[in-house]
């Protein structure tokens, strides 16, 4: 074993070397030194934290413009959900009615000044308006619309019921909703005891309420075969022409004052082959009057836009397009606007919601699978091997199409059918609706019961759940606003 020197130290045991502190100083002696050199550097030092701040703030303020550019635009698709951060509160419940399922159907509810009007279809030709508070979901009014007269046996006769109702945007006067309805009806013979007897409107009238109250703004007589469409807060009526080769006409009209913005002539078209009634419909920012085989296009003033030699057109995730033969196993899409035809094994899928994100990846569906297909070249961007029978919905959202299915939830980009995620759910309900960020579906949950669920639409995090209160089966949008419906009643959703 060897010996151990003990040698004297000088340092004081009881007080050892503070390495906090000395890493204190060092920290100190260097800023000292970097503020040295920035007073020596200040025109070099300015220019060096402005272009980090330039690199840091500018992307992160063209991301939130592009965002609430986004919102914006959403928000303009009544289909689409104002956006929900968290799980939103149950504002009231509703007792149901035979035609509570007005919520869920396309066109037949609208939120107006403060007032959800539905248009209930109830039976034979029978339709009504019914009117709720939006706030408290208290009954506000009703007006009746049409209803059959006793002609006949119901069961061997066809009816066919012209009853249509628009709402126009709201006004400075306030919000107005349209109906076309029969002001008395005729029964037509069959011209054998095989056929059934046809009822239809013998005459036909348009019907203005106002929204909030209920009461008669307009009351107008007009042409049996008459067609109109929403245009901003005002309404475009085309009728027919008088027997012979006249013009049809073109009116936007107020529906508040029944006073004319302009009115236009719209030719007969020469090729005299197609729809012998001219209709009008909305093409994205103008107005389309379809007719014999042509669809005169004008803008919003009425100015005439051009035309297309349709009048069978489909508007497809943004572009205008005809289905030429082939019927529901396939055919030809072309695309009016650029004369391009894209030979398809299947037809265009009904998308719930569809923000139109990756406008050109056009969706088809055939028995078995759904294919994603190039409108631009024709070539088949992807396919996945989806039945038919076994989709309840498809929405397109945010670049990303998502299919709800009795088997869970899925998520594939759009451009290139790469799935993204899957989740299996137990799914209480059939219909899947997006607020643009998320996708909200109805679940049955243990313990809890039924369930507003919503998923991130980019990962499949469940992101929240709003418990109900009553048995629904399916969930509308309205205007923006969340609503459910089902055999115990209506529900309305308010803010989180």
């Amino acid at each position: 074993m060897e010996e151990v020197e003990l040698v004297e130290h000088d340092a004081d045991p009881a007080d050892p070397v503070d390495h906090v502190e000395r890493a204190r100083g060092a920290v100190r002696e260097r800023a000292r030194a970097v503020l040295h050199w920035l007073s020596g550097h200040r025109v070099l030092a300015a220019a060096t934290v402005g272009a980090v701040v330039v690199a840091v703030a500018v992307p992160a303020a063209l991301s939130a413009r592009s965002e609430r550019a986004r919102t914006a635009a959403l928000t303009e698709l009544p289909g689409v959900l104002a956006p929900l951060a968290s799980a939103p509160q149950v504002a009231w419940t509703a007792p149901p009615t035979q035609g509570s399922y007005a919520l869920t159907a396309p066109d037949h509810a609208w939120v107006r000044d403060g007032v959800l009007v539905m248009w209930e279809q109830t039976g034979d030709a029978t339709s009504s308006l019914r009117a709720l508070d939006a706030r408290t979901g208290d009954e506000a009014w009703t007006a009746p619309l049409s209803s059959v007269p006793d002609l006949g046996d119901p069961e061997d006769r066809i009816t066919e019921d012209p009853t249509t109702c628009v709402a126009p945007a709201s006004g400075d006067g306030g919000g107005v909703v349209v109906c076309l309805v029969a002001d008395s009806w005729a029964l037509t013979g069959a011209e054998d005891d095989t056929e059934p007897e046809l009822v239809e409107a013998a005459t036909v009238r348009l019907r203005g309420f106002d929204a909030a109250t209920g009461e008669t703004v307009l009351d107008l007589p007009v042409e049996r075969h008459v067609s109109f469409a929403p245009v901003g807060t005002d309404l475009v009526l085309v009728s027919p022409p008088e027997p012979g080769d006249g013009p049809a006409r073109l009116v936007r009209l107020d529906p508040a004052t029944r006073s004319e913005r302009w009115s236009v002539d719209v030719a007969r078209p020469s090729a005299g082959a197609g729809a012998v009634y001219p209709s009008v419909r909305l093409l994205e920012d103008e107005i389309g009057v379809r007719w014999l085989g042509t669809t005169a296009l004008f803008t919003a003033d009425g100015e005439a836009a051009g035309e297309l030699d349709s009048d069978n057109v489909w508007e497809l995730r943004g572009n205008r397009v005809t289905l030429e033969g082939g019927g529901a196993t396939g055919g030809q899409l072309r695309d009016l606007d650029t004369g391009r035809v894209l030979v398809v094994d299947g037809h265009p899928t009904w998308l719930a919601t569809d923000d139109l994100t990756v406008p050109d990846v056009l969706v088809l569906e055939s028995v078995d699978r759904l294919t994603g297909r190039h409108l631009s070249t024709g070539q088949r961007a992807w396919q996945v091997d989806w039945p038919t029978e076994s989709t309840q919905n498809l929405v397109v959202v945010d670049g990303m199409l998502a299919r709800q299915a009795d088997d869970g939830l899925t998520v594939i980009d759009l451009a290139t059918g790469d799935q993204l995620w899957r989740r299996s759910v137990s799914a209480a309900g059939n219909s899947m609706v997006t607020d643009g960020r998320r996708l909200l579906v109805i679940e049955s949950v243990v313990g809890t019961g039924l369930v507003v669920a919503a998923y991130d639409a980019r990962d499949g995090r469940r992101v929240w759940e709003a418990p109900l209160r009553v048995a629904v089966q399916d969930l509308a949008v309205v205007d923006n606003r969340l609503f459910a419906v089902g055999v115990d009643g209506v529900v309305s959703f308010g803010a989180d």
